[in-house]
């Protein structure tokens, strides 16, 4: 009895959603790479799990460092001495947004004080020149990125003779859409600056998940031309406003010392010649005391390279205020400016910023995955017509 054409849609449905169930298993939500690691294990500060880097890449070798860190994931690491170019391919969930980092500690691994530059790239598109050092303090490269199709290439490329190419971790944290909401499908996002103002150098760059559920790495400033504040409460939370901030962070801000006074501030660029596109969010938060004034209010205005991009005014008992700016066409160094605007009753403030470029990236109307479901579609046609 032949069957009906109803039955042999009803097959092909099933077929392809079978196969973008198993697809969705084989994908990772969440990825923390210890790579040349050679055990799991918990992180303590955010009790997520590193895992071992040998699924993603089939190149190079696993090294441990003969010194030690305050950061597990940069004790080892894999470096490639064959082939100009080698590529981790990390299967994430499509179509989302992600915060990649990949991070960079030397450590003198190879005995010969000779810190390699390379580059860094993203399913071909040129993310980062790393340059190394001997220093102790690791090197992170960091990119906001909306996956296109399954499996993300992370690519290291020897550009220079001799210039061995090396990684020690790779994090995939996955964001929500509205995160950055200004970025767009045809750019990613390359971190410049992400600064925690008026904190001092002792206090910690990343927080648990109650405080920063995307575990950003938060440099803490002092300016010694502004006042450096801090409101003496230590919450573990972060603000449901926009980048959801953690309040460890807007806790502390920065305030000219005069009502008159602006805050300058010289933003500077991995690229010194190019014109790039910036992508600037400011965080405002009124850091006054367990008890401001209730009629202290802050109006101010930010301008970036002379030009006005926001008025705002942050008030006592508010909640924080984000202001992002996009685009922002800037070459080797913006001059940011938060001037006090008229009715202020108190200097300009300024609690943290972030500061990214964009990264051309070539866009796909159709994922592998969506493809490959096409071609099981087609190929159960054929055999059953």
């Amino acid at each position: 009895m032949e069957k009906s054409m109803v039955e042999i849609v009803s097959v092909l449905v099933l077929a392809v959603f079978l196969y973008q169930i198993q697809s969705y298993y084989n994908s990772y939500y969440w990825l923390n790479i210890d790579c040349g690691g050679t055990n799991t294990w918990e992180d303590p500060l955010t009790n997520q799990w590193w895992g071992l880097d040998n699924s993603f890449i089939k190149t190079g070798q696993n090294i441990l460092l003969s010194v030690s860190t305050d950061r597990l994931p940069l004790e080892t690491l894999r470096y490639f001495p064959e082939g100009t170019k080698n590529c981790y391919s990390l299967p994430l969930e499509v179509p989302r947004k992600y915060l990649i980092r990949a991070g960079f500690y030397y450590g003198n691994y190879d005995n010969l004080f000779k810190p390699p530059t390379f580059n860094l790239e993203i399913d071909g598109n040129l993310w980062a020149t790393v340059t190394t050092s001997l220093g102790t303090d690791p090197i992170y490269h960091e990119v906001i990125y909306i996956t296109r199709k399954e499996n993300v290439s992370i690519c290291l490329n020897q550009t220079q003779q001799g210039q061995i190419p090396f990684i020690s971790s790779l994090e995939a944290v996955p964001l929500g859409s509205d995160i950055y909401r200004l970025m767009n499908n045809k750019t990613a996002l390359y971190l410049e600056h992400r600064t925690n103002y008026g904190a001092n150098a002792t206090f910690p760059e990343r927080f648990n998940t109650l405080a920063d559920d995307f575990y950003r790495f938060w440099k803490p400033v002092q300016l010694p031309n502004y006042q450096n504040l801090f409101n003496g409460i230590d919450n573990d939370f972060y603000s449901i406003v926009d980048n959801l901030p953690p309040y460890k962070v807007l806790n502390y801000a920065i305030r000219g010392q005069n009502i008159s006074d602006s805050i300058f501030l010289p933003i500077d660029f991995h690229e010194k010649s190019t014109q790039l596109s910036a992508y600037f969010v400011f965080y405002f938060y009124n850091v006054g005391g367990p008890r401001p004034v209730l009629n202290n209010i802050t109006n101010q205005i930010v301008y970036i390279n002379g030009v006005e991009k926001n008025a705002t005014t942050i008030r006592p008992y508010g909640d924080c205020v984000v202001v992002s700016v996009y685009p922002v066409n800037v070459t080797g160094t913006a001059n940011v400016t938060i001037a006090p605007a008229q009715g202020t009753t108190l200097p300009p403030i300024l609690n943290a910023m972030e500061v990214f470029t964009t990264i051309e990236v070539s866009t796909s109307s159709m994922s592998l995955h969506s493809c490959t479901s096409w071609f099981v579609f087609l190929g159960l046609l054929y055999l059953v017509l």
